[in-house]
């Protein structure tokens, strides 16, 4: 068995990453794969489209052997920390031999060459660094700075200035960067690779193909809720799935739905914002003075905006206010290198075979029923990982299931099971 592992949002699954897992399959030699998916609350600090269940479904039906959660506190940071929880997830399964991640650069021994100066850490590269701190920038570019200097003193890579720019400036070229580091701190003996991505950038929001972007994607559903304008982009697993989520009077779920809760939380917890995960550099105050004014959650954020705090950051803080995630409940868990536990949200029948490597290799706790937690509930990172992610499901569906308020028995994660999906209906 030789599993692949990719670490996913599918928020949706569309033809590019139909493209991805195909290709990924193809150069890696895989028989299986597993995915790392975010649950309901994505990177760039807002909430899924669709639940994690109805996302992970559709992902094996598109092929995907077997979904596995992302834990909550690392699923909306940086990407720093979202690659940590994810390869250190990967990692601890004990039994996958390879990951493969889009890029826009598709060549992993350049990525490789400059995430091993991100872990080394030479002198050179560290008075770089300060230098552009002192000078007042923001870590990222700070670090994308010092990595240019660094790289072109030494003549470590034979490509253009223009080039090592844009890979140091690009969306998944900075995630795959992150995810060798991690490889590479954790002495994993999971072989990174990558692929090209085609088509439409991360960003674009212009669909002008049978390839576009998941942002093109959520833009059309969200500007005209009109599913079929995404017909010609997603796979037909997709499109039924969700379909079917529509005909059951379940609606694509985006940020502004949680602008009146972030409002009263700010509001009520004034005085203790600080104490949130990535409330720092007086951002508080500037969330709390603008709550006043902001008619919608794109006028606060905007009005936030500056060069000191990007519309990103914006999002995950004012993401990590919403869950109430701390800054003392994340330095308990940013530093694990072995998950305490897994989450199954979807598998099929290669999936159930995955299941029985990682029992076999490693010790790592397998989630299949929340009935089934007690036993590890008094180890304080698995109680801390595992509340936030209930406490994430509970918030994303008292919006989710706002007009099937019959549905929602109570906290849904000690109500919903893993989706199995028979290989001979894997269509």
């Amino acid at each position: 068995m030789n599993i692949l592992g990719l670490i996913v949002e599918y928020n949706p699954f569309h033809n590019g990453h139909l493209y991805h897992l195909t290709k990924s399959l193809e150069v890696t030699n895989a028989t299986h794969s597993v995915a790392i998916m975010s649950g309901n609350f994505l990177q760039r600090g807002e909430p899924a489209l669709f639940d994690k269940y109805t996302r992970a479904e559709i992902a094996v039906k598109n092929g995907v052997d077997l979904v596995i959660e992302l834990p909550t506190m690392f699923a909306c940071q940086s990407a720093e920390l979202f690659a940590h929880g994810a390869i250190a997830t990967l990692n601890s399964l004990n039994c996958i031999n390879s990951i493969c991640f889009g890029s826009e650069e598709g060549n992993v021994d350049i990525l490789y060459t400059i995430s091993k100066i991100l872990v080394d850490e030479p002198d050179e590269f560290k008075v770089f660094f300060r230098k552009y701190l002192d000078e007042g920038m923001l870590y990222p570019t700070a670090r994308s700075l010092a990595l240019f200097d660094y790289i072109y003193k030494f003549n470590l890579l034979d490509i253009s200035k223009e080039k090592l720019l844009s890979i140091l400036n690009s969306s998944n070229n900075i995630l795959g960067l992150e995810y060798i580091k991690c490889l590479l701190k954790l002495k994993s003996n999971i072989k990174p690779f990558t692929i090209s991505r085609v088509c439409a950038s991360y960003n674009s929001e212009n669909i002008d193909s049978n390839i576009c972007s998941a942002t093109a994607i959520r833009r059309s559903l969200k500007d005209y809720n009109n599913l079929s304008l995404i017909h010609n982009v997603v796979p037909n697993a997709t499109y039924n799935i969700l379909d079917s989520k529509l005909s059951d009077n379940f609606s694509p779920m985006f940020d502004h739905q949680y602008f009146d809760l972030i409002n009263s939380i700010v509001l009520r917890d004034i005085n203790i914002l600080n104490t949130y995960f990535d409330v720092n550099e007086g951002i508080e105050n500037k969330i709390y003075q603008n709550i006043f004014t902001s008619n919608s959650l794109n006028d606060l954020q905007l009005s936030i905006k500056s060069k000191r705090y990007t519309l990103t950051k914006i999002k995950r803080t004012l993401n990590n206010i919403l869950l109430g995630i701390t800054k003392d409940d994340m330095n308990n868990v940013k530093n694990i290198n072995h998950m305490p536990y897994i989450r199954v949200l979807a598998f099929n029948d290669k999936g159930r075979q995955i299941l029985k490597a990682i029992k076999t290799n490693s010790d790592i706790n397998i989630i299949n029923k929340f009935s089934n937690i007690s036993f590890s509930m008094d180890d304080n990172k698995f109680k801390t990982l595992i509340d936030y992610d209930i406490k994430a499901s509970n918030i994303y569906n008292m919006i989710y299931y706002k007009n099937n308020k019959h549905l929602l028995k109570g906290p849904m994660d000690y109500y919903t099971t893993p989706i199995y999906i028979k290989s001979n209906t894997n269509t």
